[in-house]
């Protein structure tokens, strides 16, 4: 038998274009060229199987959730593409699966976007909003338009085929779904119903595959519909598109946008007087430069001042055995200390006890990684209600050096309040109350440097005891996926990606109205 190509690289047999790889059941048994592959091995190459294939293991990826080594996210995008692969050829089957194929594509981009904007640190602020929501529902809806649409392009192509019209295995695979959705819903963490569920997924797809090969074996006739990529070329395209996005991602937007401008050496008359007054009683002076005017001015009337510095390290230091007869003592020793921390308390004047707190931190090595900083302060007022909170919102800034000396500023990228409801072991509700600095240190120069500031006061006049700690997050590492902020990380030690250190300072208030510092650094 002759045989021709058209443009789309489809063998014309009959007038019809048939692909190289593929051998259609409408010439089965016919005298075809023998070029083409031998019936025993078309039946595993026909267009019907290959497309059945790939749209139910497509579905099966993105139905099952493993959470581990990011398969939660790397089976779901193999999923949607394999969904894409397995309707494309069939979208002109009937207008079913042409609307299986939209809703394919629909998917395709409401998802894969997603894998790309997890690799930036805006995915959970995203993912928190209002488009967030809407778009975890659009894929929900999609997906179950899919399968609804599967179910009836299967019966569609059954009644054709003269095989009957049930097509029960694809209704129960909508069935199967809208159950998994409801128990997503209600937070169902069983085993056994999740086992039977998953055993129920087996059957359908088992019933499925079933179904396709009597379609093979009734005679039915499918022509693929002609494409103009095949389908190694749309995968390899797809998959350039997701590493290009993921890159950019990572080198674009793995750190906050910091607004760095030239360090302002002019103050007022009463800020320069106050600056003054601060460090005469004692405000470490390499600290008190780095102040705002708003800061100083913050400090009007200061009458005491108690600073609590410390060296805190940002690496895993070095274990160190010790023998002593037959146990042995492991102790971690830190050969370096690369943040220094300065807590200073400066007394306000008023009836009640009133103080500005600021949490200064600096590196005294070089930042080796600069992706996403957190400070966050547990402020006298955290679990203590002898103190609240003044008038005042909260500041803060980060600085830097460069080459020639000159010093630069910028404000944090978030300073924020937070507040929530937690309660302990023993019964008792807490009404906490914290301070989040978000912010990225600069990609040059040295001495980087910041502070975060608030004020509190008493509230029962007799308080006796004040603490403020400062907790400091730092980002390591770029390995990670989907990307996390410093903020975003919730564990309680040190990570793979972050480091913590945390700084305290804890004052005794006499009866007399003087103050003893008590933080005792080894």
């Amino acid at each position: 038998m002759a045989k021709k190509e058209d443009e789309n690289g489809y063998w014309l047999i009959e007038g019809n274009p048939i692909s190289k790889g593929d051998v259609v059941l409408q010439y089965y048994g016919r005298d075809v060229s023998p070029e083409l592959p031998p019936d025993d091995v078309a039946r595993d190459v026909t267009p019907w199987r290959r497309a059945i294939g790939n749209i139910l293991g497509g579905s099966a990826m993105c139905s099952i959730t493993l959470n581990f080594f990011c398969l939660n996210y790397l089976l779901p995008t193999i999923g949607v593409i394999l969904q894409l692969l397995g309707f494309r050829p069939l979208r002109r089957e009937n207008g079913w699966f042409r609307a299986c194929w939209l809703l394919a594509v629909l998917r395709a981009a409401l998802f894969l976007p997603c894998i790309v904007l997890n690799a930036t640190i805006y995915s959970n602020a995203v993912y928190a909003s209002s488009v967030g929501t809407a778009l975890t529902y659009a894929m929900l809806a999609v997906q179950m338009l899919l399968f609804f649409c599967f179910w009836q392009a299967l019966r569609t192509m059954q009644k054709k085929a003269g095989t009957g019209g049930g097509a029960a295995p694809a209704a129960a695979l909508l069935i199967w779904y809208a159950a998994v959705l409801t128990l997503a819903y209600v937070q169902y963490s069983g085993l056994l119903l999740g086992l039977a569920m998953l055993g129920c997924y087996i059957l359908i797809l088992r019933s499925l595959f079933r179904l396709s090969r009597e379609m093979e074996e009734s005679g039915y006739a499918l022509t693929p519909a002609p494409v103009r990529l095949s389908d190694e070329m749309l995968v390899r395209a797809i998959a350039a598109l997701l590493a290009v996005g993921i890159a950019c991602g990572y080198l674009f937007f793995g750190s906050y946008r910091m607004d760095w401008q030239p360090k302002s050496g002019s103050l007022s008359a009463e800020a320069v007087e106050i600056r003054a007054q601060l460090l005469a009683l004692g405000y470490p002076e390499d600290a008190l430069n780095d102040l705002s005017e708003d800061d100083l001015l913050a400090c009007r009337g200061a009458t005491l001042v108690v600073v609590h510095e410390a060296d805190k390290p940002m690496n895993g230091g070095r274990e160190v055995r010790e023998d002593f007869g037959s146990s042995t003592h492991i102790s971690t020793v830190y050969d370096v200390r690369e943040l220094h921390f300065t807590d200073v308390a400066v007394r306000l004047p008023g009836e009640a006890e009133h103080w500005r707190i600021l949490h200064h931190f600096r590196w005294t090595e070089e930042v080796k990684f600069r992706g996403t900083e957190l400070v966050r302060l547990w402020p006298a007022y955290y679990e203590d209600d002898s103190w609240r909170p003044d008038d005042g919102a909260p500041t803060g800034r980060v600085l830097y050096d460069d080459a020639e000396g000159n010093a630069y500023a910028a404000p944090c990228a978030s300073l924020t309040v937070e507040r929530y409801t937690v309660t302990n072991w023993f019964g008792r509700t807490y009404r906490l109350e914290d301070i989040s600095a978000e912010f990225s240190l600069p990609s040059r120069g040295s001495n980087q440097r910041g502070y975060v500031a608030y004020s509190t006061e008493e509230t029962d006049g007799e308080t006796t005891f004040l603490a403020s700690r400062s907790n400091y997050t730092h980002q390591e590492s770029l390995l990670q996926y989907p990307v996390r902020t410093a903020k975003d990380y919730s564990g309680w030690g040190d990570g793979p990606v972050f480091r913590r250190a945390q700084s305290a300072l804890e004052l005794s208030i006499r009866d007399d109205g003087s103050v003893v510092l008590l933080n005792y650094e080894p």
